[in-house]
């Protein structure tokens, strides 16, 4: 439906000029910049605040049966990963968590809010390519001069190279669809290129691999989604350009991810000859066996937070694995860092609140304008990686898995949802 104008923030308003200029500069800088994205996420959530608190929309919100389970996600799993902490004697090493997991509640006001604000388009498709340049450009950077920190010549951004690599691939793979938009200038579109290429750079220069499976899995949706409405020569030539990208970048000796490649491998065969890897899949695999036994222990309720820590030390003094393991504190996947610590009950929120911002948009990205299905297109990306990212990291360990969770699925979503609710077909 269309949406009263009584109840929008016009593109041309103060607000929306100041919400578009946070935005933009929040995904611009994010990737390099320390505590950019944590500004830019407090800053958004405070004119959400204030917008929300002056409009009325908190008591009339107006929202769908999806909307819904979407916001009522966050709120569950903060609430259900609290119960679980109580249940288990609130430890104090699980007080940081406690602190951190909060942040995801943002996702309710900057939803509400974002969903009425009209013109952030352009800071939003802005901010992603400016993203990408500075990413590729920074990781050149990095690499060309000789640069070295705790994680050797990968690029690690301001966090580390899991985070920079895989979030740099979630904006180029958020930008394909203007690969296709006929709507945009040849230099536009020829800039488009240039960051999706520099984004893959980005994250090659990372060494980061564990966002990669999203690749297949997103370009096999986007023939349904984002792709279904274009001509058939952009339907099918888009996904083949970006898996010949990707082809590239794997297999380029000269970039990172070929020998991470080669290492991944060699480790999958020495596993199943019944060893231990000792590159970044193969401590990833003794982690999982070290979770294993907990969650084995207590499947229902998990062994609360903090118990990996224990049993991990534990493992390692008796010799069943190797000391330098013990410069990990969590499993490096978040579906077991839920089980460890509430159980298959808290396993099954995280799992509704990966799910809730693809529900969401899913409708979207296949019937409505093509602006719209080119937002739930990037909604899609972004909980598509970011639930892919969590096979091989607990992205909810560190504040910035949190806050690039909230920031990016909550803005996507709501500007798809506002573009539809403005112009269905």
């Amino acid at each position: 439906m269309i949406e009263a104008a009584a109840t929008r923030v016009a593109a041309d308003s103060i607000l929306s000029r100041l919400t578009g200029a946070v935005l933009f500069g929040t995904l611009a800088l994010g990737l390099v910049v320390p505590n950019a994205v944590d500004a830019g996420l407090v800053a958004l959530v405070l004119l959400a605040l204030g917008w929300l608190a002056g409009s009325g929309q908190l008591r009339r919100p107006g929202l769908g049966r999806l909307e819904r389970f979407y916001l009522l996600m966050p709120v569950l799993f903060v609430l259900a990963w609290l119960a679980a902490w109580w249940l288990h004697g609130t430890a104090s090493v699980g007080m940081t968590t406690a602190e951190r997991l909060p942040k995801l509640l943002a996702i309710v006001p900057l939803y509400l809010f974002l969903r009425r604000v009209d013109g952030l388009d352009g800071a939003w498709w802005n901010g992603l390519v400016a993203g990408c340049l500075v990413a590729g450009g920074y990781a050149l950077w990095y690499t060309w001069t000789g640069q070295q920190g705790v994680h050797g010549t990968r690029v690690p951004g301001p966090t580390n190279p899991i985070y920079f690599g895989g979030l740099s691939l979630a904006y180029g793979l958020m930008l394909i669809p203007r690969l296709a938009d006929e709507r945009q200038s040849t230099p536009a579109r020829v800039l488009t290129i240039a960051a999706i290429v520099l984004a893959f750079v980005a994250n090659a220069l990372s060494g980061s691999r564990g966002a990669w499976l999203a690749i297949p899995a997103l370009l096999c949706i986007y023939l349904f989604t984002a792709g279904a409405g274009q001509p058939l020569r952009w339907r099918l030539g888009v996904p083949f350009v970006i898996a010949a990208l990707s082809l590239v970048v794997l297999l380029t000796p000269v970039l990172p991810m070929s020998d991470r490649l080669d290492e991944t491998l060699a480790e999958l065969s020495l596993i199943t000859e019944g060893g231990n890897g000792n590159g970044g899949f193969g401590l990833r695999v003794q982690l999982w066996e070290v979770a294993g036994g907990l969650i084995g222990a207590e499947p229902l309720t998990g062994t609360g937070p903090g118990s990996f820590r224990l049993a991990l030390v534990e493992s390692v003094q008796a010799g069943d694995f190797s000391k330098g393991l013990l410069r990990y504190d969590h499993p490096h996947n978040q579906y077991l860092s839920a089980l460890i610590d509430g159980g298959i009950g808290l396993l099954a929120v995280l799992a509704a609140l990966f799910a809730a911002p693809i529900l969401l948009v899913s409708g979207l990205s296949r019937r409505y304008s093509r602006q719209c299905r080119y937002l739930a297109w990037c909604a899609l990306a972004a909980g598509v990686v970011l639930a892919i990212m969590a096979l091989s990291e607990s992205i909810f360990e560190r504040s910035a898995g949190v806050v690039w969770y909230a920031l990016l699925t909550s803005v996507s979503a709501a500007l798809a949802v506002g573009s539809g609710h403005q112009a269905p077909d």
